[in-house]
């Protein structure tokens, strides 16, 4: 997606992750290619690499500089929607495997925060499980 014509500004668009990233100037021989250097390719590319493939991620701008340089970088177990309409539209079990999938995601972030000892602001809120134990609670 290109966001060269988005009018909004992010502090993140400031930010210059891997700024020597080198171009792609021979042929290589890898096991997996990412195209596209934002939080969901470099998280695959991260993922495929501790699990010992050779990885090369491609991007025609710079690493992390399309959409992801426009989030708000905050962590978030609830759904857009609220989990009401979620559970009403797709029922509980849905409600609970997404809650859930959202929470162990954060786990992970957190996990390599620490494994890669990255410096940044990590807060765990209470206040997400808690709205969704008493949505589930009140069905």
């Amino acid at each position: 997606m290109s966001t060269s014509r988005e009018r909004t500004r992010s502090i993140w668009m400031d930010v210059k992750v891997s700024p020597r990233a080198p171009m792609l100037d021979q042929d290589l021989t890898v096991d997996t290619v990412i195209v596209g250097s934002g939080i969901a390719g470099l998280s695959t590319a991260y993922e495929l690499a501790l699990e010992g493939q050779k990885v090369a991620v491609l991007d025609r701008g710079p690493v992390a500089g399309g959409i992801t340089a426009r989030t708000t970088a905050h962590l978030t177990s609830l759904c857009d929607e609220s989990f009401k309409n979620l559970i009403d539209v797709q029922g509980l079990d849905v409600a609970k495997q997404f809650y859930e999938s959202q929470a162990a995601s954060i786990d992970r972030i957190e996990k390599i925060q620490n494994l890669e000892s990255i410096d940044c602001d990590f807060r765990r809120l209470l206040t997400e499980s808690i709205i969704l134990n008493a949505i589930i609670g009140s069905q």
